[in-house]
Protein backbone atom coordinates (compact mmCIF):
# COMPACT_ATOMS: atom_id res chain seq x y z
CA UNK A 1 0.00 0.00 0.00
CA UNK A 2 2.72 2.48 0.91
CA UNK A 3 4.40 1.22 -2.18
CA UNK A 4 1.43 1.96 -4.25
CA UNK A 5 1.28 5.92 -2.65
CA UNK A 6 4.82 6.40 -3.25
CA UNK A 7 4.13 5.61 -7.12
CA UNK A 8 1.35 7.84 -7.52
CA UNK A 9 2.88 10.85 -5.64
CA UNK A 10 6.30 10.39 -8.07
CA UNK A 11 4.28 10.39 -11.33
CA UNK A 12 2.29 13.29 -10.25
CA UNK A 13 5.50 15.39 -9.16
CA UNK A 14 7.02 14.40 -12.66
CA UNK A 15 3.71 15.16 -14.83
CA UNK A 16 3.73 18.52 -12.94
CA UNK A 17 7.29 19.48 -13.12
CA UNK A 18 8.34 22.80 -11.77
CA UNK A 19 8.84 26.69 -12.77
CA UNK A 20 12.51 26.27 -12.86
CA UNK A 21 12.55 23.32 -14.76
CA UNK A 22 11.12 24.52 -18.03
CA UNK A 23 11.36 28.74 -17.75
CA UNK A 24 9.64 30.93 -20.28
CA UNK A 25 11.51 32.70 -22.51
CA UNK A 26 11.76 36.62 -21.42
CA UNK A 27 10.44 38.92 -24.08
CA UNK A 28 13.27 40.70 -25.18
CA UNK A 29 12.78 44.84 -26.15
CA UNK A 30 13.09 45.68 -30.07
CA UNK A 31 14.97 48.59 -31.17
CA UNK A 32 12.54 51.16 -32.86
CA UNK A 33 12.81 50.60 -36.61
CA UNK A 34 15.22 52.50 -38.10
CA UNK A 35 13.97 56.19 -39.52
CA UNK A 36 13.73 55.06 -43.25
CA UNK A 37 14.79 57.85 -46.56
CA UNK A 38 12.84 58.10 -49.54
CA UNK A 39 15.14 57.51 -52.84
CA UNK A 40 14.72 60.55 -53.79
CA UNK A 41 15.68 62.50 -50.79
CA UNK A 42 18.85 60.91 -50.17
CA UNK A 43 21.68 62.97 -51.20
CA UNK A 44 20.15 66.52 -50.51
CA UNK A 45 21.49 69.15 -48.02
CA UNK A 46 19.71 70.97 -45.69
CA UNK A 47 19.93 74.65 -45.22
CA UNK A 48 22.58 76.51 -43.58
CA UNK A 49 21.92 79.71 -42.01
CA UNK A 50 24.27 82.09 -42.17
CA UNK A 51 22.54 85.59 -40.73
CA UNK A 52 23.45 88.91 -42.93
CA UNK A 53 23.06 92.61 -41.84
CA UNK A 54 21.12 94.63 -44.33
CA UNK A 55 18.52 93.00 -45.75
CA UNK A 56 14.85 93.64 -44.46
CA UNK A 57 11.05 92.75 -45.30
CA UNK A 58 7.71 94.23 -46.06
CA UNK A 59 4.77 93.00 -43.96
CA UNK A 60 1.10 94.17 -45.60
CA UNK A 61 -1.44 94.91 -43.09
CA UNK A 62 -4.65 96.77 -44.18
CA UNK A 63 -3.40 98.22 -47.58
CA UNK A 64 -0.03 99.79 -45.49
CA UNK A 65 3.18 98.26 -46.32
CA UNK A 66 5.42 98.25 -43.52
CA UNK A 67 8.96 97.87 -44.03
CA UNK A 68 11.60 96.51 -41.55
CA UNK A 69 15.32 96.95 -42.52
CA UNK A 70 16.65 97.08 -45.55
CA UNK A 71 17.29 99.93 -47.87
CA UNK A 72 14.73 101.57 -50.15
CA UNK A 73 14.51 98.95 -53.02
CA UNK A 74 11.58 96.46 -52.78
CA UNK A 75 11.01 93.29 -54.92
CA UNK A 76 7.99 91.25 -55.31
CA UNK A 77 7.26 88.10 -57.22
CA UNK A 78 6.69 90.53 -60.33
CA UNK A 79 8.40 93.77 -59.88
CA UNK A 80 10.35 95.64 -57.97
CA UNK A 81 10.43 99.16 -56.87
CA UNK A 82 12.14 102.43 -54.96
CA UNK A 83 10.18 103.05 -51.94
CA UNK A 84 9.74 106.02 -49.25
CA UNK A 85 9.62 106.00 -45.71
CA UNK A 86 7.64 108.27 -43.08
CA UNK A 87 6.95 108.21 -39.58
CA UNK A 88 8.26 106.43 -36.60
CA UNK A 89 8.71 102.35 -36.30
CA UNK A 90 5.41 101.05 -35.43
CA UNK A 91 3.41 97.57 -37.03
CA UNK A 92 5.62 94.83 -37.14
CA UNK A 93 8.48 96.94 -36.06
CA UNK A 94 8.49 98.39 -39.13
CA UNK A 95 8.18 101.86 -40.87
CA UNK A 96 4.85 103.05 -43.39
CA UNK A 97 6.59 102.53 -46.84
CA UNK A 98 4.98 104.00 -50.02
CA UNK A 99 5.47 102.62 -53.64
CA UNK A 100 6.20 99.54 -52.88
CA UNK A 101 4.92 97.08 -55.28
CA UNK A 102 1.63 95.07 -55.52
CA UNK A 103 2.94 91.71 -53.36
CA UNK A 104 6.46 93.21 -52.31
CA UNK A 105 8.53 91.61 -49.28
CA UNK A 106 11.94 91.39 -49.92
CA UNK A 107 13.96 94.62 -49.03
CA UNK A 108 17.40 94.63 -51.21
CA UNK A 109 20.27 96.19 -48.51
CA UNK A 110 21.33 100.12 -49.09
CA UNK A 111 22.74 101.07 -52.58
CA UNK A 112 21.13 97.87 -54.39
CA UNK A 113 20.23 98.58 -58.04
CA UNK A 114 16.92 98.17 -58.50
CA UNK A 115 16.40 94.79 -60.53
CA UNK A 116 14.75 93.52 -63.40
CA UNK A 117 12.26 90.66 -62.25
CA UNK A 118 11.62 88.46 -64.87
CA UNK A 119 8.15 86.76 -64.47
CA UNK A 120 8.19 83.40 -64.12
CA UNK A 121 7.30 80.42 -66.51
CA UNK A 122 4.34 78.19 -66.02
CA UNK A 123 4.84 74.88 -64.53
CA UNK A 124 2.40 71.81 -65.76
CA UNK A 125 0.30 70.33 -63.67
CA UNK A 126 1.77 67.02 -63.03
CA UNK A 127 5.20 68.76 -62.18
CA UNK A 128 3.52 70.50 -59.61
CA UNK A 129 1.58 67.26 -58.37
CA UNK A 130 5.42 65.72 -58.23
CA UNK A 131 6.90 68.46 -56.52
CA UNK A 132 3.87 68.07 -53.30
CA UNK A 133 5.41 64.63 -53.08
CA UNK A 134 9.06 65.32 -52.77
CA UNK A 135 7.43 68.03 -50.06
CA UNK A 136 6.07 65.56 -47.95
CA UNK A 137 9.12 63.58 -48.14
CA UNK A 138 11.01 66.75 -46.21
CA UNK A 139 8.03 68.14 -43.65
CA UNK A 140 6.26 66.48 -40.57
CA UNK A 141 4.16 63.65 -40.89
CA UNK A 142 0.43 64.12 -41.37
CA UNK A 143 -1.16 64.43 -37.91
CA UNK A 144 -3.74 61.07 -37.64
CA UNK A 145 -7.18 63.33 -37.70
CA UNK A 146 -5.85 64.46 -40.93
CA UNK A 147 -8.42 64.24 -44.05
CA UNK A 148 -7.09 60.84 -45.69
CA UNK A 149 -8.90 61.55 -48.99
CA UNK A 150 -7.29 62.86 -51.99
CA UNK A 151 -7.51 65.93 -53.80
CA UNK A 152 -7.72 66.51 -57.50
CA UNK A 153 -5.86 69.28 -57.39
CA UNK A 154 -2.25 69.42 -58.16
CA UNK A 155 -1.47 72.10 -55.56
CA UNK A 156 -3.14 70.06 -52.96
CA UNK A 157 -1.37 66.95 -52.09
CA UNK A 158 -1.44 64.78 -48.88
CA UNK A 159 -2.15 67.16 -46.87
CA UNK A 160 0.04 69.95 -48.44
CA UNK A 161 -0.71 73.54 -49.81
CA UNK A 162 1.65 73.92 -52.63
CA UNK A 163 2.75 77.73 -52.71
CA UNK A 164 4.72 77.94 -56.09
CA UNK A 165 7.06 75.81 -58.13
CA UNK A 166 9.08 77.71 -59.94
CA UNK A 167 11.89 76.95 -63.07
CA UNK A 168 15.15 78.63 -62.29
CA UNK A 169 17.96 78.47 -64.91
CA UNK A 170 21.59 77.64 -64.16
CA UNK A 171 25.04 78.55 -65.07
CA UNK A 172 26.26 75.47 -67.24
CA UNK A 173 23.79 72.92 -65.72
CA UNK A 174 20.32 72.04 -66.24
CA UNK A 175 17.47 74.28 -64.84
CA UNK A 176 15.70 73.40 -61.39
CA UNK A 177 12.77 73.87 -59.71
CA UNK A 178 12.58 75.91 -56.45
CA UNK A 179 8.99 74.57 -54.74
CA UNK A 180 7.21 75.49 -51.40
CA UNK A 181 4.54 73.87 -49.34
CA UNK A 182 2.89 74.06 -45.88
CA UNK A 183 1.37 71.70 -43.93
CA UNK A 184 -0.16 72.13 -40.45
CA UNK A 185 1.54 75.29 -39.80
CA UNK A 186 4.79 74.01 -40.73
CA UNK A 187 6.48 75.22 -43.71
CA UNK A 188 9.40 73.87 -46.19
CA UNK A 189 11.23 75.42 -49.75
CA UNK A 190 13.00 72.72 -51.59
CA UNK A 191 15.25 72.37 -54.73
CA UNK A 192 14.21 69.67 -57.38
CA UNK A 193 15.50 68.52 -60.69
CA UNK A 194 13.24 69.74 -64.01
CA UNK A 195 10.77 67.01 -63.23
CA UNK A 196 10.84 66.76 -59.70
CA UNK A 197 11.66 63.42 -59.01
CA UNK A 198 14.62 64.25 -57.04
CA UNK A 199 15.54 66.49 -54.13
CA UNK A 200 18.55 68.77 -54.48
CA UNK A 201 18.34 71.15 -51.21
CA UNK A 202 15.98 71.79 -48.58
CA UNK A 203 14.94 73.91 -45.46
CA UNK A 204 12.00 73.52 -43.28
CA UNK A 205 10.12 76.76 -41.72
CA UNK A 206 8.27 76.26 -38.34
CA UNK A 207 5.62 78.58 -37.26
CA UNK A 208 4.29 78.96 -41.37
CA UNK A 209 0.65 78.83 -41.31
CA UNK A 210 -0.20 80.13 -44.59
CA UNK A 211 0.94 79.81 -48.22
CA UNK A 212 4.45 80.23 -49.25
CA UNK A 213 5.10 82.40 -52.55
CA UNK A 214 8.26 82.58 -54.20
CA UNK A 215 10.53 86.06 -55.09
CA UNK A 216 12.82 84.60 -58.71
CA UNK A 217 16.27 84.60 -57.88
CA UNK A 218 18.67 87.02 -58.94
CA UNK A 219 21.83 87.94 -58.08
CA UNK A 220 20.01 91.55 -56.11
CA UNK A 221 23.38 92.05 -54.43
CA UNK A 222 25.98 92.40 -56.77
CA UNK A 223 28.22 89.37 -55.21
CA UNK A 224 27.75 87.07 -57.99
CA UNK A 225 25.78 84.85 -56.35
CA UNK A 226 22.02 84.36 -56.97
CA UNK A 227 19.45 85.21 -53.89
CA UNK A 228 15.57 84.64 -53.57
CA UNK A 229 13.00 84.61 -51.03
CA UNK A 230 10.09 82.78 -49.78
CA UNK A 231 7.38 85.09 -48.24
CA UNK A 232 3.76 84.17 -46.36
CA UNK A 233 1.61 87.38 -44.63
CA UNK A 234 3.65 86.97 -41.55
CA UNK A 235 7.55 85.09 -42.55
CA UNK A 236 9.44 86.17 -44.82
CA UNK A 237 13.00 84.40 -45.41
CA UNK A 238 15.60 85.30 -47.29
CA UNK A 239 18.49 83.03 -49.20
CA UNK A 240 21.36 82.30 -51.44
CA UNK A 241 22.10 79.67 -53.98
CA UNK A 242 25.69 78.03 -54.11
CA UNK A 243 26.27 76.48 -57.34
CA UNK A 244 29.80 74.27 -57.44
CA UNK A 245 30.14 72.23 -60.38
CA UNK A 246 27.78 69.32 -59.84
CA UNK A 247 26.18 70.58 -56.56
CA UNK A 248 23.57 72.79 -56.03
CA UNK A 249 22.43 74.46 -51.94
CA UNK A 250 21.44 77.31 -50.31
CA UNK A 251 21.88 79.12 -46.92
CA UNK A 252 19.49 81.40 -45.28
CA UNK A 253 20.56 84.44 -45.00
CA UNK A 254 17.84 86.80 -43.23
CA UNK A 255 14.26 86.06 -41.78
CA UNK A 256 11.74 87.99 -40.47
CA UNK A 257 7.96 87.30 -38.65
CA UNK A 258 5.38 89.99 -38.13
CA UNK A 259 2.48 88.00 -36.37
CA UNK A 260 -1.51 88.70 -36.58
CA UNK A 261 -2.38 92.39 -36.77
CA UNK A 262 1.03 93.59 -35.02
Amino acid sequence: MIGLMLGLMLVLTLGCGSDDAAPEAKATARPPPAATVSAALKGAQKAKTSPEDGWGAVFWRQATAWKVGGGDVVVGPREAASVRTSGDALVCKGVATKGAPKGGALVLPAGSALPDVKKSAAIQAHRVERAAWRLDEVLPARSKYAAKVPSTSPTQQRGIEVGSVTKTRRYGAPPFLIATGVRQCAGAVIFTDLKAEKTLAYDTLSGTCSPLRVIPAADYDGNGQREFAVFSDDNVTAYRIIETPGNLSLTRIGSWSCKGQE
